[in-house]
């Protein structure tokens, strides 16, 4: 003979009911949630370990003429004197010596002359804020 559940039993079966089903809506509204932002994940989202600003670093690479010797997109005037920076945040050295992380990066922007005599990047005077800025952006140009 089948024993019936004790009242404790089954006031304990509809919370795990409750519970389950609570569980099964919060996951449908996070995948829903993830779903509806997935249109904003793009080529401003903010890099890992940069500090600065994606947006102004891209308008700042303007601002300091960088197209003039670099090629920095397929619509802009295409510099030739230094490399294409179209997918820099691709590759592993900037300027052939040096990490391309972002401390090394900013350093290059801020003093190329320092930390590589004689290279034909000449020092803008590109102040620190401006560095990390515009380093946060070029770690977006991936390939």
């Amino acid at each position: 003979m089948k024993k019936l559940p004790t009242v404790h039993e089954y006031h304990l079966m509809g919370c795990m009911a409750l519970c389950a089903a609570g569980l099964i809506v919060s996951g449908i509204l996070v995948l829903f949630v993830v779903y509806e932002i997935r249109a904003d994940w793009s080529s401003e989202f903010q890099p890992v370990g940069y500090a600065g600003d994606v947006k102004r670093g891209e308008r700042l690479v303007w601002a300091y003429g960088c197209p003039s010797c670099h090629e920095v997109s397929a619509t802009a005037p295409q510099g030739q004197v230094g490399p294409p920076l179209i997918g820099i945040a691709s590759r592993s050295y900037i300027a052939g010596h040096f990490a391309n992380h972002e401390i090394w990066m900013t350093r290059w922007l801020e003093h190329p002359q320092a930390l590589k005599p004689g290279t034909a990047m000449p020092d803008l005077n590109v102040t620190r804020r401006d560095a990390l800025d515009i380093a946060a952006y070029l770690a977006t140009m991936k390939e």
